[in-house]
């Protein structure tokens, strides 16, 4: 579907917006839900961070009529694009892992959603983690394909390719935002290749399926 540069661009001034006004509370020490526990916590936090980074572009994408297959979102090239992002989520792994003198391949092990689950015991630690890979996952994962869409519509760009501009762009709006939460330079350049990657795999291979799985593999990865 063909979109209007200015649509594109007031549905970027939109998602940006959310995600800027909600910076004050993205570190954990200034959590509006620091003080919960358990699976209450994990829903909250799931539910803030949905709101966060998937109500505003699933709403737009309704708004605007348009189908999940305009993203990538289909069966077609579905191997091709979870394979790149499996040799890509290893080239992240190696990297951190060279970085910190230490292997750190589990997904989420870090993530304090996962660090909750696993106090609320089983079964509910199932949930959780489901939780956790849907929303900090899947969700963030298509939220950098949207973004990278937009940018491509605004900018008029074919969005195919290893250099296209909204998977850049995405990479540096993911570096500077874990910047801006005082991760630092090591944050930014490691979100900065997240977000660039979960970027480029469907401007490689025609089909997001593996940019939800990058960010699924990828995210707040631990010790083995």
């Amino acid at each position: 579907m063909t979109l209007s540069r200015r649509a594109a661009a007031v549905d970027l001034a939109l998602v940006l917006g959310v995600a800027l006004a909600s910076l004050r509370w993205a570190s954990p020490a200034n959590s509006p839900f620091k003080n919960m526990h358990g699976m209450a916590a994990v829903l909250a936090l799931a539910a803030f961070q949905f709101t966060v980074e998937g109500l505003v572009p699933l709403l737009l994408v309704v708004i605007r009529r348009e189908k999940f297959s305009d993203f990538g979102l289909t069966l077609g090239k579905a191997g091709k694009s979870i394979s790149l992002a499996i040799a890509l989520a290893a080239l992240y792994d190696l990297c951190v892992s060279w970085r910190a003198a230490a292997w750190l391949w589990v997904p989420l092990r870090r993530h304090t959603a996962v660090r909750l689950s696993l106090g609320a015991g089983f079964p509910w630690e199932i949930l959780g983690f489901a939780v956790t890979i849907a929303v900090w996952g899947c969700v963030e994962g298509l939220f950098g394909v949207f973004f990278a869409r937009r940018v491509d519509q605004f900018i008029g760009h074919s969005g195919t390719g290893w250099l296209a501009t909204g998977a850049l762009a995405f990479g540096c709006y993911n570096g500077l935002l874990h910047l801006a939460i005082g991760q630092g330079m090591e944050g930014f350049l490691t979100n900065f290749f997240s977000g660039y990657a979960i970027g480029a795999i469907p401007a490689v291979s025609r089909n997001a399926v593996g940019s939800a799985l990058f960010q699924s593999l990828t995210n707040a990865v631990g010790r083995l």
